[in-house]
């Protein structure tokens, strides 16, 4: 028996099959890895949270908006080859993601959950770095969105009939706190915006920091015709405090009403 492509026999070519052999054991591992993150539940561990590098937002608002991040961290050790499978995997279950976001995910998943991770002080000082240069200049509320929350609620938040609701003439972003609470603790539970139902679930937005929380609440209240006073990093931070479950976030909204 010869490998194809290959005159000498698979035995004596025990070092040059070996690669071969590794690399359909990444993919069977690799298929294991996506049956569980595709076997998710929409639940959120809230206080989960992935290694610090460039790349992990995007990470979050695109993974956790089908499943627990969970399966994700669970994941780590996977080859390049691995995880470029299940991003193309995810892409065929309806994963909305442009190039430059596959790029993004792909860099982050490789480096921080492959095989080879850099130490966590590496991981830290990068993402300081990328911090430090976001804090140099002014947050784009609309870039957050796009980012975070056009997936689910459309790139002109109009939102999706029967699962999202739309936030463009949203009551709801007047309503004291509220689209603050929301954002960073997430929603789940049976809601009606303007005579529609929805009942579907919202996972926290907590790893954004304050100044992007406030500069995609303002973005999105530019949608409604009521002036709205600018939210402010610092109102961000007060209700980052207030820590709910996504349960009780749809309580907190009721009780407003």
């Amino acid at each position: 028996m010869t490998a194809q492509g290959c005159s000498r026999p698979l035995c004596a070519n025990a070092g040059a099959a070996a690669p071969w052999r590794r690399t359909a054991r990444a993919l069977s591992v690799g298929a294991a890895a996506l049956a569980g993150l595709l076997s998710g539940g929409a639940s959120w561990g809230a206080d989960l949270r992935l290694p610090e590098g460039p790349g992990a937002n995007v990470v979050y608002s695109k993974c956790q908006t089908c499943h627990d991040l969970q399966y994700v961290v669970d994941a780590k050790g996977l080859l390049p080859a691995q995880w470029n499978a299940v991003l193309a995997s995810m892409r065929d279950y309806g994963l909305q993601i442009d190039d430059a976001q596959a790029k993004q995910v792909l860099q982050y998943l490789t480096t921080y959950l492959g095989p080879h991770p850099p130490p966590a002080a590496s991981a830290s000082a990068a993402a300081s770095t990328g911090a430090s240069a976001a804090s140099a200049r002014a947050v784009d509320g609309s870039k957050v969105y796009a980012e975070n929350c056009a997936t689910c609620h459309g790139a002109a938040g109009l939102g999706q009939p029967g699962y999202y609701p739309p936030l463009a003439g949203n009551p709801d972003l007047a309503r004291d706190a509220l689209p603050i609470v929301v954002v960073l603790n997430g929603l789940s539970g049976p809601i009606e915006v303007g005579g529609r139902a929805f009942d579907n679930s919202m996972p926290p937005l907590d790893y954004l920091s304050n100044a992007e929380i406030a500069a995609v609440v303002d973005f999105v209240r530019g949608w409604g015709s009521a002036k709205l006073e600018p939210v402010t990093p610092e109102a961000v931070a007060e209700q980052r405090q207030r820590r709910m479950s996504p349960t009780e976030v749809h309580d907190y909204r009721a009780k407003l009403k």
